[in-house]
């Protein structure tokens, strides 16, 4: 299997720090996976969920009934991510564990001002990676470990750059 499923016991976890911040969100799930978390976002009052991956078979089963508050894309985030305009509240970030330099997405984020005034990155990523954003727009505002994976609150601001 490609996908690697975030827990119920991370998401819920996730979401208890996010807390109102969700309601009327515009999200961004990239690296989706199942979609689990723009998925829960929208369950919880998100206006809208805007999901990417390379492969979206498991994503666009999960938001068939959810025309009116999701969107897909299929395509490697490395190459979306600049194509993208708007504003987003939240911005999920779960790339396969160890294979995407924090810095690099954030530093697409940046150049695209696709993070909403604040808003909030939330980046999910095995405990054992290196995640060095220094030198970026951003600071992490707090982080949690939940036995391999490790969830890091970003915000803009106070960065390096």
């Amino acid at each position: 299997m490609s996908v690697r499923p975030t827990t119920d016991k991370v998401r819920n976890a996730v979401f208890s720090v996010l807390f109102d911040a969700v309601d009327g969100a515009k999200v961004l799930d990239l690296f989706c996976g199942t979609g689990s978390y723009g998925i829960e976002a929208i369950s919880r009052g998100a206006d809208r969920s805007l999901f990417v991956d390379t492969d979206v078979t498991f994503v666009k089963k999960n938001t068939k009934d959810l025309d009116d508050f999701s969107e897909v894309i299929k395509g490697d985030v490395t190459k979306i991510l600049p194509t993208l305009t708007g504003k987003f509240d939240i911005i999920f970030i779960d790339p396969p564990y160890g294979e995407y330099p924090p810095a690099k997405l954030l530093d697409i984020i940046s150049d695209g001002e696709l993070l909403a005034e604040g808003g909030v990155i939330v980046f999910e990523e095995s405990f054992r990676s290196s995640f060095d954003i220094a030198n970026t727009d951003f600071f992490i505002e707090n982080e949690k470990k939940y036995g391999d994976t490790k969830i890091y609150f970003i915000k803009a601001g106070g960065g390096d750059k």
